[in-house]
């Protein structure tokens, strides 16, 4: 089971609204990846070009001797899962009162609030999306995973939110297939059969 670690994590916090805070940047260190004889080591930095995070560099180190470190091996580092995976333990939701919480943690409260009136969904919906974006995480899924919604109805809320003006940063189109990252548990265990297909950029690319 890969051993994800965060470091460096930078002072400086990116404000995306909603209370959805995340540092400016942050290392990330891997070991033990399924196929993936060595130790990766990553940067993510906040991106505003793009409107979301993203690897800013990514380097293999190998094991030890014995070990060549080929372009199959680049093409098994899963770049875009380290970076979301990482960005579970700096991402933070201020909630008011005092009170803030990790990303995972507040995606697993949304997940079991229940009876919102619309004027709750189109908020809770807002908050979703941010949180999606300092992930790197697809937005209109995670919305519509977490509020149990379907993608439809959520790119209506969405699309009326930006209309709005509560949430102007919304791009409607999904950037990215999501990686396979769970954002509501702790179980990221890896399903891995078959040639490997990255969901996102990765070191062979």
């Amino acid at each position: 089971m890969a051993d994800v670690q965060t470091y460096d994590i930078s002072d400086e916090r990116i404000d995306l609204g909603s209370g959805v805070t995340l540092p400016q940047s942050w290392h990330a260190r891997v070991s033990g990846e399924q196929d993936v004889p060595g130790t990766i080591t990553l940067r993510v930095e906040w991106d505003a070009a793009l409107g979301r995070t993203a690897v800013a560099y990514a380097g293999l180190e190998r094991a030890g001797g014995g070990v060549d470190i080929t372009s199959q091996v680049l093409r098994e580092v899963r770049t875009h899962w380290v970076m979301t995976r990482s960005a579970l333990d700096v991402v933070t939701v201020d909630v008011g009162e005092g009170r803030t919480l990790g990303a995972r943690e507040f995606l697993g409260r949304q997940l079991e609030r229940q009876d919102r009136d619309a004027v709750e969904s189109t908020h809770d919906a807002v908050a979703v999306y941010r949180v999606a974006t300092a992930l790197s995480y697809p937005p209109l899924k995670l919305v519509s995973d977490t509020l149990k919604i379907s993608q439809s109805t959520a790119t209506r809320i969405m699309t009326r939110a930006r209309d709005e003006g509560l949430a102007p940063e919304v791009r409607i189109q999904e950037p990215r297939r999501a990686p396979a990252v769970d954002p509501f548990q702790h179980d990221w265990r890896r399903p891995h059969t078959g040639p490997s297909r990255p969901s996102g950029p990765s070191l062979g690319m």
